[in-house]
């Protein structure tokens, strides 16, 4: 297909590519056959992660007039988003969505038709979707979190009816991204309600909510294990090295390594955790979304830098070109 830049090595036009800021990268793909080919590379995007020089966005899934078939991707410097293609589907589905390897994953998560729970994932090297495995077990509401370095997305509990009414269930499965595969694991030691929150850190599956207690299901000897809830909350966001739980009573951080809780502060009014649709790490921040009466409201989250302080609330305008309500979302390392 020639060379990438005439008269230079492939190795020196390799590093000039990779160093090219996100918002060009689907202008070079047209540039010529080698430039497209060497962008689809799986090493491309790993090479900027490995150079500290990959950027950050965050995709939304949209509700537009009770539709979810939308992705918006979110850049904070430019306030701006830009629009995926529609997710070819038939079917109406609100989503979890994870980024691992490069690819959207969204997991249909309230669904009214359980022959239709397949995956389906966005891989920004090629720009297109593409549907996934059936999730091998039909769940509605549950819990589930990504390991982005190994490549899974971890499910659990929730319950085994169509929409909002069913009997909690036990079960959870993983599913590996790179080999469209899903795994059933064990079951949890307790039903853990719907619509709870799953989060992964040092090899660890969590399912977190408002019961007495916390599933944890440890990849390595993989078994589950019960701890006690001292957060009961129905928002997490796991970040540096930390749990976070946004609550009525504030942010509290907990340090899962030394099982240590931190109260960083209050939120303006009891119940501004209440309105929350979630939460994602960007950078050194967490990024919120809230439902208000009328539209939408943003924010970022900036957790203290030195002990004793409390946290910071900075507000943001809603990001221009964003459609109807964000209900879900991931942050993409690109």
């Amino acid at each position: 297909m020639g060379s990438l830049f005439p008269g230079l090595p492939d190795e020196l036009g390799w590093e000039c590519l990779v160093r090219l800021e996100l918002n060009s990268h689907d202008k070079l793909r047209c540039v010529c056959k080698s430039w497209n080919a060497a962008l689809k590379s799986p090493h491309f995007y790993q090479e900027r992660k490995r150079l500290n020089i990959s950027e950050q966005r965050v995709c939304m899934l949209q509700e537009i007039d009770g539709i979810c078939n939308r992705v918006a991707v979110y850049d904070l410097e430019k306030n701006s988003c830009k629009i995926l293609p529609p997710i070819p589907t038939e079917y109406n589905s609100i989503f979890h969505c994870h980024f691992v390897k490069q690819k959207l994953v969204l997991i249909p998560v309230l669904l009214a038709d359980s022959t239709k729970n397949c995956v389906w994932l966005y891989d920004f090297a090629c720009s297109k979707w593409r549907q996934g495995a059936k999730m091998p077990r039909w769940q509605n509401a549950f819990a589930s979190a990504a390991d982005e370095d190994g490549g899974l997305i971890y499910v659990g509990g929730g319950h085994d009816r169509i929409f909002y009414f069913g009997n909690p269930v036990r079960s959870a499965s993983v599913y590996n991204v790179e080999e469209d595969k899903w795994d059933v694991l064990p079951d949890m030691n307790t039903y853990m309600e719907p619509y709870s929150i799953g989060l992964f850190a040092e090899g660890k599956f969590y399912v977190m909510g408002y019961s007495d207690s916390i599933e944890v299901f440890d990849s390595y000897t993989r078994s589950w294990k019960t701890m006690e809830n001292r957060f009961k909350s129905w928002r997490y966001v796991s970040a540096f090295e930390r749990f976070y739980c946004l609550s009525g009573r504030g942010l509290i951080e907990y340090d899962y390594s030394q099982d240590k809780l931190q109260f960083l502060g209050s939120f303006p009014t009891e119940d501004w955790a209440r309105f929350i649709n979630f939460g994602v790490v960007v950078g050194n921040k967490i990024f919120v979304c809230r439902e208000m009466v009328q539209g939408q409201e943003f924010c970022m989250l900036e957790p203290p830098s030195e002990k004793g302080e409390t946290f910071k609330l900075i507000g943001i305008e809603t990001p221009l070109g964003l459609q109807g309500s964000a209900i879900h979302a991931a942050t993409l390392h690109l």
